[in-house]
């Protein structure tokens, strides 16, 4: 038996003709990701944070729910917990998806590893505080003890958090002149969007504290009665806007055409020298080409521009040109930290006939992809 209060809390308010159709859209984007779109850390963790909002949206499916209370032994109470812990295993993701953009070299698995294990953590605490509301059926909320107050500010507080990391992002987007109006746009949307939620988090965590105190007034019943209905939307919202390198890999997978290959197997170099050197190369601009010669063409211009540029940071060793492509890599990185970290760049030195070679920039390519944690971008 369940109280009313649970019942309207854990469960979605949207009806399933509307959910369908964005679940649908979720879970499809996440299946070409995986298939095609895993080789840089942030794209991995950008599919992480789409599968925990999916696993916390389907706990919030009324269709759902009631099959696994019938043929489980969990229960709505139960259900709810492991809704909020997807929330905040999505927070996580998010935070490493910031991280990983903001960093020259991956981040160690050991670093991603300890971001989910607090998580759990904090997840067994909120099981063991839930626990008299679970048993007697009823919502957290109804404790109107300290359990309520402690449950809700540790559940809420990990977005706002991440959000905070993201909007950091977003603000230099505006600072950064070399910025396309596109990428503007974008950035003040996740903006807008990301403030959005952190009130939501924000006022979630004030009106738990103040259920905590048994204190009721006009904003805890106003709390009480909103439901975050916007959580779907905005989730698929975001889902469609990384779903384009799927379709861009998967036209090149079926297409058979030489230079689509080219480009999906210089991508990740790509990607990752355009994003740390945004004045040689605006990602928008030479993704928008209508054909993929032009892409191919441009985004080898690009990549060779963004390594030339980079010759003056590496000794006289890492500008070798017989050196095994991985090796490569880690010269390419130490070169892009001695840029980033502002230091002078050694005299001009003569260009190697590697960086003109397009068979060794396909090498370096493919070898960007596979290089270890310790060696690459993200």
């Amino acid at each position: 038996m369940t109280s009313p209060m649970l019942g309207t809390v854990a469960t979605s308010s949207l009806p399933v003709w509307l959910t369908a159709p964005m679940l649908t859209i979720l879970t499809a984007v996440i299946v070409g990701r995986v298939a095609v779109v895993r080789e840089r850390q942030v794209d991995r963790q950008t599919t992480w944070l789409l599968f925990w909002w999916l696993c916390a949206a389907l706990l919030r499916e009324g269709w759902l729910q009631s099959r696994v209370v019938d043929a489980t032994p969990l229960t709505l109470s139960d259900l709810r917990l492991l809704t909020h812990a997807a929330a905040m295993l999505g927070a996580g993701a998010l935070f490493l998806v910031v991280r990983a953009l903001g960093s020259v070299r991956r981040l160690r698995s050991g670093a991603v590893a300890a971001v989910y294990a607090l998580i759990v953590v904090e997840v067994a605490a909120m099981a063991w505080l839930s626990l008299p509301a679970r048993e007697a059926g009823v919502a957290v909320e109804e404790l109107h003890d300290w359990r309520t107050a402690v449950y809700l500010v540790v559940y809420s507080a990990h977005m706002p958090v991440a959000i905070a990391f993201a909007a950091v992002t977003c603000i230099h987007v505006f600072y950064r002149g070399d910025q396309l109006r596109s990428t503007r746009f974008w950035a003040a949307l996740v903006l807008v969007a990301g403030l959005v939620s952190a009130f939501d988090h924000l006022t979630r965590m004030v009106y738990g504290v103040l259920l905590g105190l048994d204190r009721s007034n006009v904003f805890t019943d106003w709390r009480s009665e909103s439901n975050d209905v916007l959580f779907l939307p905005a989730a698929t919202l975001a889902a469609l806007t990384v779903c384009v390198p799927v379709a861009v890999a998967l036209r090149a997978r079926l297409s058979g055409d030489p230079s689509a290959a080219v480009v999906v197997r210089l991508t990740p170099l790509w990607k990752d020298l355009s994003a740390a050197l945004p004045a040689v190369s605006l990602q928008s601009a030479t993704s928008a080409l209508p054909s993929s010669v032009e892409r191919e063409h441009r985004m080898r211009i690009e990549c060779e521009d963004a390594l030339y540029a980079l010759l003056a940071h590496m000794p006289p060793e890492d500008r070798a040109e017989n050196m095994d492509p991985v090796v490569r890599c880690g010269a390419v990185t130490r070169a892009l930290e001695h840029r980033l970290a502002g230091d002078e760049p050694a005299r001009p030195a003569t260009t190697p006939t590697w960086l003109a070679d397009e068979d060794e920039l396909l090498r370096i390519a493919d070898a960007w992809s596979r290089r270890p944690v310790t060696v690459g971008l993200v």
